[in-house]
């Protein structure tokens, strides 16, 4: 059984979650270490399957945006997999370069981008689990 029954209920909680720590110390952290290259308008895209969804993060002003859904942005680095795995990413049970070596993460883009954030995201995954939380999502947390 799939933890998100449908893209509704992705964006709600992903880009739910990308949303309240877009103005965050980490994310800005984030932003400052990646610089997205001449031709590219957007950081990251993330592309779901089961059920299918896109979560971009851009920046604006300075910040962090997060833009669910199809959009016209072009991303340096785009990051494909299921909403499950995703989940488990994000709770930080599943290492990037071993989700990589499996194909359960597939990647588009200079890798080595990723690869700069990583040491970020480990102040990141405590608040993933503090958000599901709070919204009475723990059948979420594994």
């Amino acid at each position: 059984m799939l933890l998100f029954k449908d893209e509704r209920e992705l964006y709600s909680v992903l880009g739910g979650f990308f949303e309240e720590i877009a103005e965050s110390e980490e994310a800005k952290k984030m932003i400052a270490s990646v610089e997205v290259s001449e031709g590219y308008d957007a950081f990251v895209q993330y592309v779901f399957h089961k059920p299918e969804g896109k979560i971009t993060w851009a920046e604006g002003d300075g910040k962090l945006k997060v833009i669910c859904g199809d959009n016209d942005l072009r991303p340096e680095l785009v990051f494909e997999q299921t909403a499950d795995v995703a989940n488990t990413f994000w709770l930080g049970k599943l290492d990037l370069q071993q989700a990589l070596a499996r194909q359960q993460i597939k990647v588009k883009g200079p890798l080595a981008n990723a690869l700069k954030v990583l040491p970020q995201l480990d102040t990141i995954y405590p608040a993933y689990r503090e958000y599901l939380k709070k919204l009475g999502r723990e059948d979420l947390l594994g």
